[in-house]
């Protein structure tokens, strides 16, 4: 439920995923991966597009706070706060994105800081993976904000 859920979130509410041709490949206690084809992805050199990974590690990375958020009824938007792309090596196939699960004491406490001061940041460490090699790496700080409850 929570895949199909997620799926259409980023294939549906967010198109890029969609034009990208996303697919969630895994999701579960270890963390989440998704897979893209290169032709939609593609630069002028025939290898992925530098934002096209970006855009990927991004997502994957903002799928486990969005879920976190999600499982605990929490309505808030959540967005990239800062980011460091590294591009270790091209990419000249389809790839693997994958993000893992911070500690439960992480996610507890990115939890926490929302509801009792209506921020919680999440940093995460999602990576490209081509040919059982590390291609990309992004370290990113995610940012939950508390939607307003004013009429």
């Amino acid at each position: 439920m929570e895949r199909e859920w997620l799926s259409s979130v980023l294939t549906g509410t967010i198109p890029l995923g969609q034009a990208m041709g996303l697919e969630i490949t895994r999701l579960d206690d270890s963390g989440i991966s998704l897979g893209l084809p290169l032709a939609p992805n593609v630069n002028d050199k025939g290898t992925a597009f530098g934002g096209a990974m970006a855009s990927a590690m991004i997502l994957a990375g903002w799928s486990l706070p969005r879920l976190l958020l999600r499982r605990a009824g929490i309505s808030a938007d959540l967005v990239i706060g800062r980011c460091e792309l590294r591009f270790l090596e091209p990419v000249g196939a389809a790839f693997q994105v994958h993000c893992n699960w911070p500690e439960a004491d992480q996610c507890q406490q990115f939890l926490v800081e929302l509801t009792s001061h209506g921020r919680g940041r999440l940093d995460l460490t999602p990576w490209v993976e081509h040919e059982d090699r590390e291609a990309a790496t992004l370290s990113a700080r995610y940012t939950a904000l508390a939607k307003s409850t004013s009429t």
